[in-house]
């Protein structure tokens, strides 16, 4: 709603470090989707995995909004056995008349990383009490990795790892965006969890319920 868009930005405005780190944050995932999907010379550009995740979730969002639940890449056969929930929204938003491709690649990448560093904040400092905390944790869900770059750099394949020990890095966060956005669905859950230990309001827990049970349908790992 707008009086919980107010509210938020307030909050933001009034907490430098906070929008500092959020703005660092978010720049820096959203570089590796934007220049992505925009025509040039060439044709569409298309980096990384986007090659091939990104022009599966677009095949399958467009044939979501022509009302088909087809596999786009074997003609005659039904989806089935896929977290569709993003796709789905996908194919619902380019209805808007905004080309998917913008979606995809320039909007929602914004949306999603800036969500999840104000909610992670607003979870560890609901749950902690404590401002130094939910910095830092803001700080670690945009920045933090793991050492696989030590391991590939050793074998002698340049600095890499992205998926080493199969922990996916902060920084590639953007470039799955069913997990960005099961990320956002979490601690949505989270935050109503700790609402319901404090408040015990039935509203909380019909939204923990809700909140969850999307969750399975957005990314597999729930």
């Amino acid at each position: 709603s707008l009086k919980m868009l107010r509210k938020v930005s307030k909050q933001l405005w009034g907490n430098k470090p906070l929008l500092g780190l959020i703005f660092v944050g978010s720049l820096s995932w959203v570089l590796t989707t934007i220049k992505n999907g925009i025509q040039s010379a060439y044709g569409l550009g298309f980096w990384g995995a986007h090659g091939h995740d990104a022009i599966w979730h677009l095949a399958l969002s467009k044939s979501i909004a022509r009302g088909s639940f087809d596999m786009p890449t074997f003609s005659g056969n039904a989806l089935q056995n896929y977290h569709i929930g993003f796709d789905l929204i996908l194919g619902i938003l380019s209805k808007t008349g905004i080309n998917v491709s913008l979606w995809y690649f320039q909007i929602l990448p914004v949306i999603f990383s800036i969500s999840i560093g104000y909610l992670t904040y607003l979870f560890v400092k609901t749950w902690k009490k404590s401002e130094r905390a939910a910095l830092l944790s803001v700080f670690f869900v945009y920045f933090a990795g793991s050492f696989g770059w030590i391991v590939t750099l050793l074998r002698g394949e340049g600095i890499g790892g992205d998926s080493m020990f199969w922990s996916q890095q902060s920084i590639s966060t953007l470039i799955n965006p069913p997990f960005a956005l099961s990320l956002i669905l979490l601690l949505s859950g989270l935050l109503l969890l700790l609402s319901y230990f404090k408040n015990n309001s039935k509203k909380a827990l019909f939204g923990i319920f809700v909140v969850f049970a999307l969750l399975f349908e957005i990314k597999a790992y729930a």
